[in-house]
């Protein structure tokens, strides 16, 4: 059984002689790459290639802006969030360095590239999300002899938890001013 991949690339050889005049556009980079593998087995003779672009590189070509490196993003939310949650401005958070903030900010910046690609409208999303943080970091579904176990394993849980649970609530509920001055910024 041939794969859909195959099935194009001898399709598209079939119906254009000359490959150079024509673009062929993939949805991501490993499309385009097994296209060109399975385009190459099927011609006999020297030719020129199509143009193969992702979709991303064919709508860019339309666009004044241009998206940065992923190290430049990452550099451009930190400052973003940085300017959300000034270090010490409201009690709930230390200053935090970029070395701490890459790994984090990496993943949030995947998530703010779902949100846009889907068009979800961030604000209900990220408001949505943190009800259920909320939810999350609750203990109230334990039992009192469930929270005394835990009490008592880990020493001081309750005081230290809070304190944790407060900032990590207070990120959560501001992930939407973050996402808000993120794009102000890139623009």
């Amino acid at each position: 059984m041939r794969t859909f991949l195959e099935e194009v690339a001898e399709s598209v050889s079939k119906e254009y002689p000359r490959l150079e005049d024509v673009t062929v556009v993939f949805p991501n980079r490993r499309a385009a790459l097994y296209f060109r593998k399975h385009l190459s087995g099927i011609l006999s003779k020297p030719v020129f290639a199509p143009a193969i672009v992702t979709i991303e590189d064919f709508i860019s070509q339309f666009s004044p802006l241009q998206v940065p490196d992923k190290l430049i993003l990452i550099s451009v939310l930190f400052n973003s969030y940085s300017k959300v949650m000034p270090p010490g401005g409201d009690g709930e958070r230390d200053l935090i360095r970029f070395e701490d903030f890459f790994f984090w900010g990496d993943m949030l910046l995947r998530d703010f590239d779902e949100i846009d690609k889907y068009l979800v409208p961030a604000r209900q999303v990220f408001k949505d999300l943190s009800h259920q943080k909320e939810l999350d970091a609750s203990f109230d579904f334990l039992t009192e002899e469930q929270q005394k176990f835990l009490t008592e394993f880990w020493g001081n849980f309750d005081a230290d938890q809070s304190a944790n649970k407060r900032r990590f609530l207070h990120v959560w509920r501001r992930l939407g001013e973050v996402y808000d001055q993120f794009r102000a910024d890139l623009q």
